[in-house]
């Protein structure tokens, strides 16, 4: 998709620094289950610290300091210029190098993929499997058409990043206003095809991607083309 709409909670390693998306409404506490203070605290410093180790800034953090730092922080201190450009150089590099791993790990899982029954490889990379051939007797979506899609984003773990299911509601967009492995799919299906796409991180974000997904990152699609309005001619 050209935009994502980023529903879990995420914190996104940037060079610029940290981005928290809240989303999904948390769990009520039930009677057995307050919520103080304490836990609350020990929850949000639990759930920052995994998204760290996750990204894998927390193999090069000294935890000490850290917490120092979050203390003083909260404390009042001010940030100095120095410890900016210190925070901003770390994130940046550690980002870089994120994206060097899952780019690596991109191409094992592709190649892997690419050997399992059903699934087809295009010659720009995209791989996909066909869930539902649909009406053949139908007009592929050409670029400037509007299409009505459901669809779900899953990462490889199986982590959902977007779904338009989850809303209960399909997708309204046009045809060439997607990530390139979209505007590939979409030319592959006929009115009621699914699709399931594998797109490969030069048909999707590359190394700048939004909040919710991660650089270098292979994405999974499940897409259901439910109509096709054609461009105005003329």
């Amino acid at each position: 998709m050209s935009r994502v709409a980023c529903h879990p909670l995420f914190l996104a390693v940037l060079a610029t620094g940290f981005t928290v998306v809240a989303a999904a409404a948390p769990r009520e506490a039930t009677e057995a289950e307050p919520v103080t203070t304490v836990s609350r605290s020990y929850s949000l410093g639990l759930s920052f610290a995994t998204q760290w180790r996750e990204a894998g800034i927390g193999t090069n953090l000294e935890t000490e300091e850290l917490l120092k730092g979050i203390r003083d922080g909260l404390g009042g201190k001010a940030l100095t210029a120095e410890d900016r450009a210190r925070a901003s150089a770390f994130l940046k590099a550690t980002f870089e190098d994120l994206g060097k791993r899952n780019a690596v790990e991109a191409q094992e899982f592709l190649a892997k993929n690419a050997k399992a029954p059903g699934v087809v490889t295009t010659a720009s990379g995209l791989e996909y499997i066909e869930l539902n051939a649909g009406d053949p007797a139908s007009t592929s979506p050409q670029p400037a058409d509007k299409v009505l899609v459901n669809y779900r984003g899953t990462l490889i773990d199986g982590t959902e990043f977007d779904s338009s299911y989850a809303r209960n509601k399909p997708t309204a967009l046009r045809a060439d206003q997607v990530i390139p492995g979209w505007r590939e799919a979409l030319g592959l299906m006929h009115r009621g095809s699914k699709l399931r796409i594998f797109v490969p991180p030069a048909l999707a974000y590359g190394a700048s991607p939004p909040p919710a997904i991660p650089p270098n990152a292979v994405l999974i699609f499940e897409i259901e083309l439910i109509s096709v309005n054609p461009a105005p001619t003329g």
